[in-house]
């Protein structure tokens, strides 16, 4: 029996509002997932890969994390990344997250020292063994250089406290292997551009960097796809892909910021090194704000009519 906790909810994957100065803007913040979820995002992960989260000092992933569960107040779950260099950080932000309330914590594996795999799943059942809070592996091998679903992880993919896998990588095989093997666990999808073709597989819901800019064709992607509306579906993933290859193309995270504030409020740059957008980066980026809304329009209208048929 899949375990439900996640459900195939919508997570955006929060980007961290940033001061003039870098440092954190809390009030941005809270604003920021006010407007998502009134908006129709059906959860937040927090302090993940959009969110900056390896840039970040321990006390303001804490800060973030307990600011995301207030401004929630029930509304969704949110779940914090909590993976950290040191075993001992990564506790301790477990324990911090259980204490603010967070529904799940999430961990990419540990970087830089070329830990052996069995070092990495020490790490991981160290930190699953410290916390009574339910776990979701993170996997982007593209930034840790480690692919879960290739196989070593066994022991940690059959632990009671783990519900998912947070899968962003282009490996769908694997993805599909995890479902197939691990049936309780839920897979997420992490990869914006590949949300189809992960439903397709068995994925469920979705954590993404894109997810809060256009959430209402992720909806209306789910929607056609729960009625076996394959075409209407792939049409949806094709506009979603339009957002998604433009904001890569300008620096995603960055975008991302640019982007989400039109929803809320200005949500600053990033904090280098990653680098802020020019102006033109900006300009560009308005240009793919008025498409997006086109595009929304434009799938809104199509269900309008349809619900008429």
């Amino acid at each position: 029996m899949v375990n439900d906790l996640l459900g195939e909810r919508l997570f955006s994957a929060a980007v961290t509002p940033m001061a003039a100065d870098e440092s954190v803007d809390l009030d941005a913040l809270a604003a920021m997932i006010d407007a998502d979820l009134t908006r129709g995002v059906e959860g937040l992960y927090v302090c993940g890969s959009s969110g900056e989260g390896v840039l970040l000092s321990e006390a303001e992933r804490k800060s973030i994390a307990r600011t995301a569960v207030t401004v929630a107040a029930g509304r969704a779950p949110v779940v914090s990344h909590i993976g950290a260099m040191s075993t001992g950080e990564a506790i301790r932000l477990a324990e911090d997250a259980k204490d603010a309330g967070i529904t799940a914590i999430s961990m990419i594996p540990p970087l830089y020292y070329g830990y052996s795999t069995p070092d990495v799943v020490r790490h991981f059942r160290a930190v699953i063994d410290a916390v009574d809070l339910p776990f979701v592996l993170y996997n982007i091998p593209q930034f840790t250089g480690r692919d879960i679903s290739e196989g070593g992880f066994e022991e940690l993919l059959e632990l009671p406290q783990v519900v998912g896998v947070k899968h962003t990588s282009r490996n769908l095989y694997g993805a599909e292997r995890i479902i197939q093997r691990y049936p309780h666990l839920s897979l997420i999808n992490g990869f914006d551009e590949f949300y189809l073709p992960a439903l397709s597989i068995g994925a469920r819901g979705a954590i993404g960097t894109t997810v809060g800019v256009q959430i209402e064709l992720f909806l209306a992607l789910r929607r056609r796809f729960s009625a076996n509306d394959l075409e209407g579906a792939r049409a949806v993933q094709a506009r979603i892909n339009d957002t998604v290859e433009a904001m890569v193309a300008e620096g995603v995270f960055g975008a991302a910021k640019h982007l989400g504030g039109k929803n809320s409020v200005p949500l600053g740059d990033c904090r280098r090194p990653l680098p802020a957008l020019d102006d033109a980066a900006r300009s560009r980026l308005d240009q793919v704000w008025e498409r997006l809304q086109e595009n929304i329009a434009r799938t809104a209208a199509e269900e309008r009519v349809a619900s008429e048929v």
